[in-house]
């Protein structure tokens, strides 16, 4: 049992969370140079404070909540923009597992990622904890500490923030290609 210094026991959840772990420190941060360090800083921390997780069945919810900080203090720190154009190559370059990189594929895809990217930090990290690694909102809400109805909240006001973002790229978009036409 991990909670009694078994390295074996937290080296199997090492490698059962060591992707979505880097996956979710670099979509929260946009910094890839960071992402490795943040997943390497909360798995230590996790490993040091194991003992006061009460119940082992919260763990998901616990680890994340350890990383979420920890990649937001990084954020904070770094004071890092990475341009949202570089964000979905950033990605790609990251060993993040197959399912991951063919959602980066299409076009569409890509556009949601930008606009992921310039959501409030507290939004962003509720997306990518419902989306991207399938918590349950009152997973989420044991994650940021908040209430669920918070977190039910912030995932509405985000999708309406991306909403009206990707309707705002989509007609940028538009707009660009009969510019190339008319040009042509």
């Amino acid at each position: 049992m991990v909670q009694e210094g078994d390295i074996d026991a937290f080296d199997m959840l090492f490698e059962k969370f060591k992707n979505e772990a880097v996956r979710t420190a670099y979509l929260i941060t946009g910094n890839q140079s960071i992402c490795e360090d943040i997943a390497q800083e909360a798995f230590i921390k996790c490993y040091v404070s194991i003992g006061k997780l009460e119940n082992p069945k919260a763990f998901k919810a616990w680890f994340y909540r350890i990383l979420t900080r920890i990649a937001w203090k990084y954020g904070k720190l770094a004071s890092l923009e990475v341009p949202e154009e570089n964000i979905i190559e950033k990605a790609d370059e990251i060993n993040i597992g197959i399912s991951f990189e063919q959602h980066m594929q299409s076009e569409t895809n890509q556009m949601i990622y930008s606009e992921i990217s310039r959501l409030e930090p507290r939004k962003k990290a509720a997306i990518i904890l419902y989306y991207f690694n399938g918590l349950s909102t009152k997973e989420i809400a044991a994650v940021l500490k908040c209430y669920e109805g918070t977190v039910k909240s912030r995932l509405h006001t985000a999708r309406q923030e991306l909403k009206q973002g990707l309707k705002t790229s989509e007609s940028d978009e538009r707009e660009w290609s009969i510019c190339q036409k008319t040009n042509s």
